[in-house]
Parts: C-alpha cells; sequence; structure tokens
C-alpha cells in the first residue's frame, strides 16, 4: 500500500479539512444549479411531483386530480385512492422546499418550471453535494493527501451517472450520497463514540426510506460492524429503527403491505407489467440464458455498468489494492464489494421486467456509486507507471463526458433505445433549437473534462519525479 499522509492531522489540518469540504459541497451544489431540470422529464419524477402537488394543495398523499397525476404509469391503487408508487422521503423533502419558496411566489400550480427545479435543487442537488463532500472526508479519514481527496469527490461527481440523476428529482442520488455517509461515520466509529454509530444507523437507514434497494447497503454496514461490539451493532439499530418503521407504516398505508409498493402486485394499475402478464413478477424464474443475457446487458451492453461508467475499472483496482493493504482497507474493500455485488445480482434476478426502461444507463447502479468511487483514493495513489496513469485518464476522460452526455436528457427515447443513442438526438435536436446554447454545452464539457482530468495526481510518479499527463 502506497504511503499517505500521516494520522491524525494536526488541529490546523483538520481545520482546513473543513473549509475544503465546505468548498466541495458549494462547488457541487452550484454545478447541479448550472444543470438541473426546471421540467418533468419521466415517469419517475412525474410521480413524485405528482405527490408533492397533492401535499401541498390538499394535505394530502392521494394524487387523484393532480395535474401532475395525468397520463401517469408509476401510480398504485389502494382501497380506491391512488398513490404515487415512489417512497415518500424525496417528496417530503421537496414538499418543504416547496412552502418555504410558496412565500416568493413558488408554486406547482402557478409557477411549475420555477417550482421544480427549486425543489430538485435543494433535494437531489444537496444530497449530491453532500455525496461529494463525504467523499473528501472519506478520502482524508483512510488518510489520503488533500490532492487525491479531492480528486476522488470530484470524480464522485462528474464522472458517473450520480450527475445525470442529480439534475431531476429521482431518489438514487440521495440513496447512494447516505450510504456513503453511513460508510464513513461506520469506519469512524471503529475509533470514535457512539455518534459515528448512531450517525451510520440513520444514513444508512435513511438510504432504505429514499430507495428500497437502499436496504442492500446495510450488507457493507454488516461487513463494517462484523468484528464491533454489540453495543455499536445496538447503537446503529436503534438509531435506524424509528426510519425504517416509518416507511414501512407507510407501506401499509398505501399498500396494505410493509413490503415496498414494487413487489405488491395487487396495488398495481398500469407499471411495472411486463408484457402479457397482469401483475408484476419480480420474483419470476428464468433459464440460464435468460440471466446470463440480463447480465451482459447490465454489466457491458445497453444499460452496462462499464459501458456508461468506465471508472468503476479504476475503483476495481483500487479495491484490489485496498485488499492487499489489510486491515481497515480490507475490511472496507469486502463492505463495498459485498454491497456492489448483490446490488448487480439483484438487478438481474429481480429487475428482468425493466429491461426496457427508458433511462440512461442503469439509473440503480447510483445507489452504489458513491461508496464505489471510495476506492478510487487508492487506486490513484498506487499508479506507478506512465502508462498506468495514462489508463486512468483515459477512463476518466470517457467517464465524465459519457456522464455528462446524460444530463442532456436522463430519461428519453424508444423502449430499449439505448441511452446513448436518445440522448445524443436530444443534444442534436437542443443544437437545432439553439445552436449558441449547443456550442456553450461543448465548450463547458470541454472545460469540465480538462479540469478534471488536471486534477487527478499520481503521487508515487511524483515521487519518482517521473513527468505525467498531469504535470
Amino acid at each position: 500500500m502506497p504511503k499517505r499522509a500521516c494520522s491524525p492531522c494536526p488541529e490546523t489540518s483538520r481545520a482546513v479539512d473543513r473549509r475544503t469540504t465546505i468548498v466541495v459541497f458549494l462547488v457541487a451544489l452550484a454545478f447541479c444549479a448550472l444543470l438541473t431540470k426546471s421540467h418533468v422529464t419521466s415517469w419517475s419524477d412525474r410521480s413524485r411531483v405528482a405527490t408533492v402537488d397533492a401535499l401541498t394543495t390538499n394535505g394530502t398523499f392521494v394524487i387523484t386530480g393532480s395535474p401532475y397525476a395525468e397520463q401517469l404509469g408509476d401510480e398504485i391503487t389502494y382501497r380506491g385512492k391512488t398513490y404515487s408508487d415512489k417512497p415518500p422521503l424525496l417528496s417530503l423533502l421537496a414538499t418543504a422546499v416547496v412552502l418555504v419558496a410558496a412565500p416568493f411566489g413558488v408554486s406547482l400550480r402557478h409557477t411549475p418550471a420555477a417550482a421544480i427545479y427549486v425543489m430538485t435543487l435543494f433535494t437531489v442537488g444537496v444530497w449530491f453535494a453532500i455525496g461529494c463532500a463525504y467523499a473528501y472526508a472519506f478520502a482524508r479519514l483512510l488518510g489520503f493527501e488533500r490532492r487525491i481527496a479531492v480528486a476522488v469527490a470530484a470524480l464522485t461527481g462528474v464522472a458517473t451517472l450520480a450527475l445525470p440523476y442529480a439534475v431531476v428529482l429521482t431518489n438514487h442520488v440521495p440513496c447512494g450520497a447516505a450510504g456513503l455517509a453511513g460508510c464513513y461515520h461506520l469506519v469512524r466509529a471503529r475509533n470514535g463514540g457512539p455518534a459515528d454509530a448512531a450517525l451510520a444507523g440513520l444514513f444508512f437507514a435513511l438510504a432504505y426510506a429514499f430507495d428500497a434497494a437502499g436496504i442492500l447497503l446495510a450488507v457493507a454496514s454488516a461487513v463494517l460492524l462484523l468484528d464491533q461490539p454489540a453495543r455499536r451493532w445496538l447503537i446503529a439499530l436503534a438509531a435506524g429503527a424509528p426510519v425504517v418503521a416509518l416507511q414501512m407504516a407507510y407501506n401499509v398505508h398505501v399498500s396494505g403491505s410493509i413490503l415496498p409498493t414494487a413487489f405488491t402486485g395487487s396495488v398495481w394499475t398500469t407499471a411495472p407489467i411486463p408484457p402479457g402478464a397482469t401483475e408484476p413478477q419480480p420474483f419470476a424464474l428464468h433459464s440460464a440464458a435468460d440471466y446470463a443475457q440480463a447480465a451482459l446487458h447490465v454489466l457491458v451492453g445497453g444499460k452496462g455498468l462499464l459501458s456508461y461508467t468506465p471508472l468503476v475499472l479504476v475503483a476495481a483496482y483500487g479495491l484490489v489494492v485496498m485488499w492487499r493493504s489489510g486491515g481497515v482497507m480490507r475490511r472496507l474493500a469486502a463492505a463495498i464489494v459485498a454491497a456492489t455485488a448483490l446490488f448487480v445480482v439483484t438487478i438481474v434476478t429481480l429487475q428482468s421486467q425493466d429491461a426496457q426502461a427508458q433511462n440512461f444507463g442503469e439509473r440503480r447502479y447510483v445507489d452504489v456509486f458513491f461508496v464505489l468511487c471510495v476506492a478510487v483514493g487508492p487506486a490513484l495513489a498506487a499508479v506507478r507507471s506512465r502508462l498506468a496513469a495514462a489508463a486512468v485518464l483515459v477512463c476518466v476522460a470517457i467517464s465524465v463526458a459519457i456522464a455528462a452526455l446524460g444530463t442532456v436528457s436522463p430519461f428519453g427515447g424508444d423502449v430499449g433505445e439505448p441511452g446513448f443513442s436518445f440522448a445524443s438526438a436530444a443534444f442534436v435536436a437542443l443544437y437545432h433549437r439553439s445552436p449558441v446554447q449547443a456550442a456553450i454545452d461543448v465548450l463547458m464539457l470541454i472545460a469540465v473534462v480538462t479540469a478534471v482530468v488536471r486534477l487527478v495526481p499520481f503521487p508515487r510518479l511524483r515521487r519518482d519525479g517521473v513527468a505525467t499527463a498531469v504535470a
């Protein structure tokens, strides 16, 4: 394992880290402010906006009568009432934002563009910024130098699919950021007090409340807690239990079951119903060939993990470095691998009916990208040759460009159409509508790619006196 910065840091260094963390948060939020959408783009965000509209207008979760509920697929009906099928936490946060903005004349009924922009920026955008800030803090906690930590934060934000889904009202970014925060506090808890264990439990519970798939991130928490005293387990569980209980109570209220509504077929009216089926079939068995095809699809195909985020290759190398380092680094690597592997398996086995979804890449990967990018720091610190450095920079540049393309149209296209196709078509349409704006976007992309590539450090090459592409 490459030598890292000394720990613990002196008080001056901690003060600098606090300031840098705040700067990372503000820069990430400002970046989102430039890109956040001011209109609904899919059933996914429209369903949440319909809930916000119902809460702010009628004080109810029932979306019947909301203009945003018209021709909506992501809805369920229980006891004659129609609800969004989405977990309510993000919608509740967005409702709070709209209520705060209401005295300034902002509302979904009268100024929809402003309301959608504000609620998205100050919910998903804020959690995106929180995730980037924790990415920086995590790298510093692991002992890496400040420049590596800044690079990890930047890559977590702009070189993964977290970016396209940070500009629309979807729950994957908040889920992933909360999962990263939970892992951070569990690692801190190994040498800290009960507060970090409690915060970890709370953040993991929030990850689940944002997205039911976030329960899989609890696997990472279990791995990190395996060798810890029972008291730490109990503190984490006690802190998260109320949030989980409230989510389950909501599930019962809108579907009659504590299970996530996606698994309660009796309440579905339109989606996610596969062709020829009368209700969702998430647990249906398929042939080995079908599973193999689905695995290829979500790893290297139209929804591919590697296809849309080559940075994963850098993270994979970082995980190997972490495993070889032993100690806490090995434990953390095991936690990340366990959660990510289970996530991929779950997508392949339980989301086969969603293979034709009209979104850019596999959006559910965003739940684990924040945690997965923890391994980018060890990878950067371990690079030893100019060839390896060049390979990393290529992965970085391509990942940033793909993520930027995704911001044009995170949702869209025909059924089963690859995200690259419909996002490119959306950019061409933008060019025809506003060539000046399209040109500005291209220049911004070039500037961002250049800045991020120059930001990526390779400390081993610097120590050896070898010139690099970023020197």
